[in-house]
């Protein structure tokens, strides 16, 4: 599955992408598709993600998928980030103290 000008590809299949809506852009049935031909289960697929089980399971039964993970999900199936990219990011997150970057509030 690729993403490619404004399709996404997978095998012979292409879907036009709506404009302006991130989280219609992932077809969910090529998620679901492309996880299960790896034998992936769902925890660890959208681990990478930063989603957990239960979230992913609503985002491939239909919930709208918000725009980072969408981004996320083009970048991964377009090969430009790789499981070894994010998992350093995860880790990065994790370890150097960014958590407070995230929450300015504090």
């Amino acid at each position: 599955m690729e993403l490619m000008g404004n399709q996404w590809s997978a095998g012979t299949q292409m879907h036009s992408l709506p404009s302006g809506d991130l989280s219609s852009a992932i077809d969910r049935f090529l998620i679901v598709e492309y996880r299960k031909k790896k034998k992936e289960s769902q925890r660890r697929f959208w681990a990478r993600f930063g989603v957990t089980q239960s979230r992913g399971s609503r985002f491939e039964a239909g919930a709208e998928i918000p725009p980072p993970v969408s981004i996320l999900l083009g970048l991964y199936f377009n090969k430009t980030v790789s499981d070894g990219d994010l998992g350093r990011a995860e880790r990065v997150l994790r370890h150097s103290g960014a958590p407070m970057l995230l929450n300015p509030g504090q």
